[in-house]
C-alpha cells in the first residue's frame, strides 16, 4: 500500500506531465504560420475567381495577423510563468494549472471563431470553387486541432466550438444547392474527428500513467537502495563490533593455552593443547576475515599506499608458515626474481592477500608441497601460489572467490575428520582476497586441474612497480611449537583495568620475565622511577585521558634505554605509531611475536 509521500510524489508527477502538455500546445509555431499563409493563398485565389471578396478577405487576413501577434505575446507571458513552475510543489501547481487551461481555452475559442469567420467574409460574391476551397481549409484546420489539441480536452473543446459549430450551422446557407448533401458528410467528419481526438487523448493519458508508474518505481527503488545501504552499514558495524568483542576473550584464551603449554611437559597433554591452539588460531582467522570484509565493504575505506619490497613480505610469509607446513608434513618453497621488485600498494592488504593464499594452500594440501613464486611477466608483477592438492573443477574455479563457498573436497574432509561445526571453515578467506584485490586494482584468478593441484595468482599493473625508495620492513611473526627458552628482564605492562589481561602477565612470567602493571600514566611513571624496566608495552586504552601512544612516548623519554611498543586493535593508531618510528603490535597479539620482540629487547639495560 502506497504511503503519503508516494501519493504526493505521484500527484506531482501527473501535474508536471499536464504542464508539459500545455507547454507543447504553445511551443509549436505551425498554427501562427498557417494563420498568416492560408489567408494570403485564399486572397490570391479570390483575385482570380472572385474579385468582389478580395477586400473582405484582406480584412480577414488583417484580423488573423492581429490574432497571431496576440497569441505570440500570450505565449511569451505563459513561458515566463512556467519557468518558475518547475520548482513549485503539488499544491501550488495544482492551483495554477486550471487557470492556465482556461486562458488557453479562451485563446483557442477566439482562434476557432476567427477561422470560422472566413465563411462570413466569403459568403457573398464568391464562386463555388472558392467556397469548396474554404471548406477544405477549415476541414484541414480541424483535423490538425484534433491531433495537437485533443490531449487537453478543455482547449480542444473550445477550439471546436469556435470553428466546427459555426461551420455546421452555416452549411445549408453557404451551399444552397449542395448543402443537404454536404451536411451529413460534415456531421460524419465531426464524428471521425471526435473519435480520433478521443484516441489521441487516451494515448496521452496512458503515457502519463506510465510516467507516474515509472516515477513511483524509481522512487521505490531509491528508497530500497537507501534501506539496503543502511542495512549493509548496520551489518558491517555489527560484524565488526561482534568480531572485535569476541576477539578479546579469544585472545585471552590463546594466552592461557600458551602459558599452559609452557608449564606443562606431559607428552599426552601437549598434543591436545596444540590442537586447541590451532582451533583458536582458526577462530581468530575467521574473526579477522569478518572484520576485513566489513572494512572493505564500507564506503569509507581507502587504501594506504606505500612502497613495499616484495621480498621482505614473502620472506616473512615463508617464516610465518614454515612451522605450519612442517607440522603438516609439507614442503614450503619460495622463488624470487634476481632483481629486487618494489611495488606501490597497501602493505596491510598485500600481506593479508599473500597470507590468505598460503594458508588456503596449506590447508587443502595433504601431501607434497607449496611453492610461493614471484616473477615479472610482460612488465607486470605476477605472484603465484602453487600447491599439490586435489585441485578444482571448472565450476569450482568460477565460484571459489565467492563468499561462503567451500569446495566439495573440503566439505568431505571436514566430515571425514568429524570436525565440529564451529571450527569448520566459512569460505571467507578467498572472498576477502578478491575484495582486497579489487580495491587495489589487482587482477586475480586460479588455474587448476582436478587431482593435480592448483595455482592461485595475483597480477599487478605495470604502473604499480616503483624504484626502491623508502621500503616498508615487516616484522616477522614466527609460530613456535616447542617450549620457549627462558628470558631474563623486566617488562612494564600499561593497560586499563577493563582491558587488563592477567594471562598476558602470566605468559610473560612463564618465560622468566618480571612483569609489573599500571592502569594509567601517573602510576606507570612512578614504577619507571622505582623499578627500571627493559621493555614497556602500552595498550591504546588507559584509565586516564592520556592515550596509550602518548603514555608510551613519555615513558620511553623517561627511560631512554628501554624498548617499547604500542598495543592496539585500531589500524589508524597502529599506522600513526609506525609513522612516528615506534613499534606497534596489533590485537590479538601473537605470543610468538611478543616472545621474539622481548628476546630482542631483554638484557642488562637500566635507566
Amino acid at each position: 500500500m502506497a504511503n503519503n509521500s508516494e501519493l504526493e510524489s505521484a500527484q506531482l508527477v501527473g501535474l508536471r506531465a499536464r504542464l508539459r502538455l500545455l507547454q507543447s500546445l504553445t511551443s509549436r509555431g505551425s498554427s501562427e504560420i498557417a494563420a498568416l499563409l492560408i489567408p494570403s493563398v485564399l486572397l490570391w485565389v479570390s483575385t482570380r475567381n472572385s474579385p468582389e471578396v478580395t477586400n473582405r478577405l484582406a480584412c480577414w487576413w488583417a484580423l488573423m495577423a492581429v490574432m497571431v501577434v496576440g497569441l505570440m505575446l500570450f505565449r511569451r507571458r505563459l513561458h515566463r510563468q512556467w519557468l518558475q513552475a518547475h520548482t513549485w510543489g503539488a499544491r501550488q501547481l495544482g492551483q495554477a494549472l486550471p487557470l492556465w487551461q482556461r486562458q488557453l481555452a479562451l485563446a483557442a475559442l477566439i482562434n476557432g471563431l476567427l477561422w470560422a469567420a472566413m465563411l462570413g467574409f466569403t459568403w457573398q460574391g464568391s464562386h463555388s470553387e472558392l467556397r469548396m476551397l474554404v471548406m477544405l481549409v477549415l476541414a484541414g484546420v480541424m483535423a490538425s486541432a484534433a491531433t495537437f489539441l485533443a490531449p487537453v480536452l478543455p482547449v480542444f473543446a473550445a477550439f471546436m466550438a469556435g470553428i466546427y459549430v459555426p461551420t455546421l450551422l452555416a452549411m445549408l446557407g453557404y451551399f444552397p444547392n449542395k448543402g443537404p448533401y454536404l451536411l451529413p458528410l460534415l456531421l460524419l467528419y465531426g464524428v471521425i474527428l471526435g473519435r480520433h481526438a478521443w484516441g489521441a487523448r487516451r494515448f496521452v493519458q496512458q503515457q502519463i500513467a506510465y510516467e507516474v508508474e515509472r516515477q513511483a518505481l524509481a522512487e521505490r527503488y531509491r528508497q530500497a537502495q537507501i534501506q539496503a545501504e543502511t542495512a549493509l552499514a548496520e551489518k558491517n558495524w555489527f560484524v565488526s563490533a561482534a568480531s572485535h568483542d569476541l576477539r578479546q576473550p579469544l585472545h585471552a584464551l590463546g594466552l592461557m593455552l600458551e602459558a599452559a603449554r609452557q608449564r606443562n611437559q606431559d607428552a599426552q597433554i601437549l598434543p591436545l593443547l596444540q590442537e586447541i591452539q590451532a582451533c583458536t588460531r582458526d577462530l581468530g582467522g575467521m574473526f579477522n576475515d569478518l572484520m576485513d570484509l566489513s572494512r572493505l565493504d564500507g564506503d569509507g575505506f581507502a587504501p594506504q599506499w606505500q612502497t613495499v619490497d616484495m621480498a621482505v613480505v614473502l620472506d616473512e610469509a615463508q617464516r610465518l608458515f614454515a612451522g605450519d607446513a612442517a607440522q603438516r608434513g609439507l614442503r614450503l618453497h619460495m622463488r624470487l626474481p634476481r632483481k629486487a621488485l618494489v611495488l606501490r600498494t597497501d602493505a596491510v592488504l598485500l600481506r593479508q592477500m599473500v597470507f590468505n593464499l598460503l594458508q588456503n594452500a596449506l590447508r587443502y594440501t595433504e601431501k607434497g608441497g607449496v611453492l610461493l613464486a614471484l616473477r615479472r611477466r610482460q612488465g607486470r608483477c605476477l605472484l603465484q601460489v602453487w600447491d599439490s592438492g586435489n585441485g578444482l573443477s571448472e565450476r569450482e574455479q568460477v565460484q571459489v572467490f565467492t563468499r561462503h563457498y567451500r569446495s566439495s573436497h573440503s566439505l568431505a574432509r571436514d566430515a571425514l575428520a568429524a570436525v565440529p561445526a564451529p571450527f569448520r571453515g566459512r569460505g571467507l578467506g578467498l572472498s576477502v582476497l578478491a575484495l582486497a584485490a579489487q580495491r587495489l586494482g589487482v587482477e586475480y584468478g586460479v588455474q587448476s586441474q582436478p587431482g593435480k593441484g592448483s595455482c592461485f595468482w595475483l597480477c599487478w599493473p605495470e604502473e604499480a612497480e616503483q624504484a626502491p625508495e623508502t621500503l616498508l620492513s615487516v616484522m616477522p611473526q614466527p609460530r613456535c611449537a616447542a617450549p620457549l627458552a627462558g628470558l631474563q628482564g623486566r617488562c612494564l605492562l600499561v593497560q586499563s583495568a577493563e582491558q587488563r589481561s592477567p594471562m598476558l602477565q602470566t605468559l610473560m612470567q612463564s618465560w622468566g620475565v618480571q612483569v609489573r602493571s599500571a592502569a594509567s600514566l601517573a602510576p606507570a611513571q612512578q614504577l619507571v622511577a622505582e623499578w627500571a624496566p627493559d621493555f614497556v608495552l602500552c595498550d591504546q586504552l588507559l584509565d586516564d585521558a592520556v592515550s596509550g601512544f602518548e603514555c608510551l612516548m613519555q615513558l620511553l623519554e623517561q627511560c631512554p634505554a628501554a624498548g617499547g611498543a604500542l598495543l592496539s586493535d585500531e589500524r589508524a593508531e597502529l599506522e600513526h605509531a609506525q609513522d612516528q618510528g615506534y613499534l606497534a603490535l596489533a590485537k590479538p597479539l601473537e605470543s610468538a611475536q611478543l616472545y621474539e620482540l622481548l628476546t630482542r629487547c631483554m638484557g642488562s639495560v637500566r635507566c
